[in-house]
């Protein structure tokens, strides 16, 4: 039987730092555009008894997508270990099911050939957690492909915390998005969406700011949330 994906890992702190990294330009929007999604997560989670652990990341799972997890509050020899995530194989697609109820994707009556579609779109890491509290860090860059085809527009999405995560009653989570420098076009209102079975997002803190010519966004939040951004070159 395959390990299931764990969803109910405590953190009580996060923090998700985002850069968009802009590509399509260069390719002058030709049939290769893309633009990159550089990730840098970190948590704070508690372990209950030591063991291995399967996580789960919401990210494009092509071969251009790379990202690993280390525990950086662990001893010298295991933080010298990383685990990367990889792909979820086709006959295993069946451990999607928990992490798509918990992200509020509906099911479909054709649950086996909906699993097996969204199975591309997530990737997993098996890593063993000491006991204890301990930080997660994950670095992940995801290439973001054009919208309907449009290699103007582009879209990604933020869960904060990750979706192996559970959120303490205390939980502060912190995003942060950051475009790139002279960023020419559009970046339409962050859409930021409460998931399934979690209290009602309430945003602490918002900001929408330039910082030294770049155009940055940050959250705070007591919640657990879903952030989607849409963007367009002029």
């Amino acid at each position: 039987m395959s390990t299931a994906i764990t969803t109910d890992l405590e953190v009580s702190r996060q923090s998700v730092n985002v850069d968009v990294e802009s590509v399509a330009p260069l390719r002058n929007f030709g049939e290769d555009a893309y633009d990159v999604a550089n990730s840098t997560i970190t948590a704070h989670v508690n372990v209950p008894t030591a063991g291995d652990r399967r996580l789960v990341l919401a990210m494009e799972t092509e071969e251009y997508t790379s990202a690993f997890v280390r525990v950086v509050s662990a001893s010298d020899e295991e933080f010298d270990e990383t685990a990367t995530f990889k792909r979820i194989p086709k006959g295993q697609a069946a451990l999607l099911q928990p992490v798509l109820e918990k992200a509020g994707i509906p099911l479909e009556a054709e649950l086996g050939a909906q699993l097996a579609r969204e199975a591309s779109r997530y990737k997993y890491a098996d890593l063993y957690l000491p006991a204890g509290q301990h930080v997660l860090r994950i670095h992940a860059s995801q290439k973001l492909t054009p919208v309907d085809g449009d290699a103007k527009h582009y879209q990604f999405t933020i869960y904060a915390p990750q979706l192996s995560l559970a959120p303490t009653s205390n939980v502060r989570l912190g995003v942060t998005v950051v475009f790139p420098l002279d960023f020419t076009g559009t970046i339409d209102q962050p859409l930021v969406e409460t998931l399934p079975n979690q209290p009602a997002v309430a945003t602490d803190v918002f900001t929408d700011t330039t910082l030294g010519q770049q155009r940055a966004f940050g959250w705070a939040f007591h919640a657990d949330p879903k952030i989607t951004l849409n963007y367009r070159y002029a």
